[in-house]
């Protein structure tokens, strides 16, 4: 019978890298990525300080579409609402219309009634 640690042996592939062995030594060095990007992120900054309030300024004035297309891609694409209570739309629209009558500052009515548009021809 075969010793069952001699087998494993056999069946362990033989191209493993060893602890602390590189499998491309001669790649990238560790943290120049990390460098680079760092470089960049500084002299993003730097770069935003000297210009850019003006350059936000002379873009709204000059090129609103693009300012709105910076602004919105800033923007999450989608807002994750999760609630862990029900919610009851009757109560929730009492306690609405209670704040806003509180307030005092109630929207104006967008469509007239009849009622409202007869009032004004009346003589």
């Amino acid at each position: 019978m075969t010793d069952p640690v001699l087998t494993a042996d056999k069946q362990r592939p033989a191209h493993l890298f060893r602890p602390g062995q590189s499998g491309n030594p001669a790649g990238r060095p560790r943290g120049s990525r990390n460098r680079l990007a760092d470089a960049f992120i500084t002299d993003l900054r730097d770069c935003w300080e000297a210009h850019g309030r003006v350059a936000l300024e002379r873009v709204a004035r000059d090129e609103p579409a693009t300012l709105l297309k910076v602004v919105a891609s800033l923007m999450p694409r989608d807002i994750d609402i999760n609630l862990t209570t029900t919610v009851d739309s009757a109560s929730f629209a009492e306690k609405f219309r209670a704040a806003v009558a509180l307030l005092g500052n109630a929207p104006e009515p967008r469509m007239k009634t009849i009622e409202h548009a007869d009032a004004g021809h009346r003589r």
